[in-house]
């Protein structure tokens, strides 16, 4: 009877296995979405199509002294919120909310860093710090094993940030970043996972531009991380990315009016002529004071970290057919499509986590190329300008296609306190596009798609349909 009863169970057991690999196998695995995504000609994905389409291609949308005026105006802008036809104003909500964002330590008026005073209270930062410790504690963090923060670990990231070390009068120290570098909400380089299915690394607060300044507030226990603040936000660096000087010496660097800016998704910078010793990066978007131009390149002053943390100087080599430009691009419509399809497909990163981007970093970043100052985030970016649109939720589809199709594209972003894209506007075929970076997919007959990269697509395709952004703004005076 043992032998009968093995048998049968066996038998069962042998059943289920067949059963269980049979459905695993008939199960479709995920695949990387198509280049040219659907409702996309391949004609769409190249810049000379949507230039052809722009009658005003090359006319200058504001001088550098209007972009000036402009981020002036973002600087001091007075934020208000509205009543989004009886509900939340679509700026204000999202994802992490546009006050916890605050709370953080993002800047919707970015800062001038050299031009604050030289002290802050201490409890400010004590302030600021204290939202950190109440946002450790209110929420599960996974760590790169998948495995939950215990207390203890918890207590371990807080502790790092040296708290009863808090002066009561902090004297600010000035820097620039030598490298580019994420900014994390805790002084570690450790991720804090949403959860276990995705890489959402939750201390990340987003990236930060070689050459930008600094101001440094405080240092973790180890002193391997600063506290600084930037243009866009307040957050901790590896120290090993920030140079210290004086507030003149970092000013001469940060604002010299003869400079280089990267217009690719990155450029290796050499420290020799010969273009063999590979120094660093130059990120899209970021800059280096320019020595001299000539036929055998550009030599540029890289700043460096010496080992007592103060800023040294050296030769920078870039190729002379480095795709950077001399100064600031003119602010056209030709030149923002252009610069936003050098990203086309650049793989997505939450809050620019591994050096990549987001949405609300790519269009930063674009914005950056011609000297526009914005904030990190994309309600920050969708508030700067003047120009902005909110559309009736009720509004048909076929109502609110029309409305849009009468902003200027190129130059409209649009989306909500979660989401940020670009208008490319109308293509050939009749249809709105949008472009933008996103990181989810779709499902298309039962197969699921992966995106996760800058795309385009159009404004009737369900990935990013047209019933989603709220908000339009254009970027002008």
């Amino acid at each position: 009877m043992s032998r009968i009863r093995l048998t049968i169970v066996g038998s069962l057991v042998m059943i289920l296995f067949t059963v269980f690999v049979s459905s695993a196998a008939e199960e479709p695995k995920p695949k990387h979405a198509p280049n040219a995504l659907p409702g996309v000609e391949p004609e769409m994905l190249s810049p000379e199509y949507w230039i052809t389409l722009q009658p005003d291609a090359e006319k200058v949308i504001m001088t550098p002294a209007e972009i000036e005026k402009f981020n002036e105006k973002v600087r001091t802008k007075t934020v208000r919120f509205r009543d989004f036809y009886g509900k939340r104003d679509p700026l204000e909500g999202g994802l992490i909310g546009y006050t916890e964002l605050e709370k953080r330590g993002s800047l919707m008026h970015p800062l001038t860093p050299l031009d604050l005073p030289e002290t802050l209270p201490g409890d400010s930062l004590r302030v600021w710090f204290g939202n950190l410790e109440a946002w450790m504690s209110s929420r599960d963090f996974y760590d790169g094993r998948n495995a939950i923060y215990s207390d203890e670990m918890k207590q371990e990231v807080l502790d790092a940030m040296n708290v009863k070390a808090i002066p009561s009068v902090v004297h600010r120290r000035f820097g620039i970043i030598v490298n580019h570098s994420d900014m994390r909400f805790y002084p570690t380089d450790v991720p804090g996972y949403s959860d276990t299915k995705w890489e959402m690394d939750l201390f990340q607060a987003t990236s930060i531009l070689l050459g930008y300044p600094v101001t440094i507030l405080h240092e973790s226990v180890n002193g391997d991380f600063y506290y600084v603040e930037t243009p866009i936000q307040r957050g901790w660096i590896a120290a090993e990315n920030v140079a210290l000087g004086t507030r003149e010496e970092v000013r001469n660097l940060a604002e010299d009016k003869k400079f280089l800016i990267s217009t690719a998704h990155r450029i290796p910078v050499y420290g020799d002529p010969g273009f063999k010793n590979f120094a660093r990066y130059l990120y899209y978007a970021s800059t280096m004071p320019l020595i001299v131009k000539d036929a055998k390149g550009y030599v540029v002053k890289m700043p460096y970290r010496r080992p007592d943390g103060s800023i040294g100087i050296a030769r920078g080599y870039i190729r002379p057919d480095a795709d950077v430009h001399v100064g600031f691009l003119p602010y056209t419509k030709k030149n923002v499509i252009i610069q936003i399809f050098k990203l086309l497909n650049q793989p997505y990163g939450w809050l620019d986590q591994d050096n990549k981007r987001a949405c609300s970093g790519t269009m930063r970043v674009l914005l950056k190329c011609f000297g526009i100052e914005v904030g990190g985030q994309p309600s920050f970016i969708l508030f700067a300008p003047d120009h902005m649109v909110y559309f009736d939720p009720k509004m048909s589809v076929e109502e609110k296609t029309r409305e849009v199709e009468k902003l200027e594209p190129v130059i409209t972003m649009a989306g909500n306190a979660g989401h940020i894209v670009l208008l490319l506007g109308k293509a050939k075929n009749g249809k709105l596009y949008f472009m933008h970076q996103a990181g989810w997919g779709y499902e298309e007959n039962g197969q699921q798609y992966i995106v996760n990269r800058t795309s385009l697509n159009p404004a009737d395709f369900k990935w990013y349909h047209i019933s989603g952004p709220n908000v339009f703004s254009t970027m002008r005076l």
